[in-house]
Parts: C-alpha cells; structure tokens; sequence
C-alpha cells in the first residue's frame, strides 16, 4: 500500500501518453489524474498513487501473459 503525507509528483519526465491504456508511460497516471495532482487533497493523491501502483503490476502481468 502506498502512503505518503507530504506526496511530491511522480512524475518522472517519461511523458508519453500511451494511445491504447490512456496513461502516461513514465508515471502511470491518466491525463485526468495529471492535471488535477497540484490542486487534490493529499488523500486524493494517495489515492492516485495507490492506482498507479495497481497499475504498474497489472500491467506488467499482461506484458508478461504476452511474451
């Protein structure tokens, strides 16, 4: 579970909107997620990030299901 109270952009300077899954291939993020980040509540962008990394893992097992 991801939890941080003082939560700093993920962003990674990776920004590439990925045309088939809709999020950013550095960050995880939808574009909806990305423009809202500097103006939610803290709880919101743990909320974000806790996506991200449910995300980052589901993705990679479809990755992987594909090779």
């Amino acid at each position: 579970m991801y939890s941080n109270p003082a939560q700093s952009s993920p962003c990674n300077k990776h920004c590439i909107m990925d045309s088939v899954t809709h999020l950013c291939n550095g960050c995880f993020r939808t574009i909806e997620e990305i423009i809202q980040w500097a103006h939610c509540s803290e709880e919101i962008k743990n909320d974000i990030m806790q996506n991200v990394e449910t995300r980052k893992s589901t993705l990679r097992i479809d990755k992987q299901t594909l090779l």
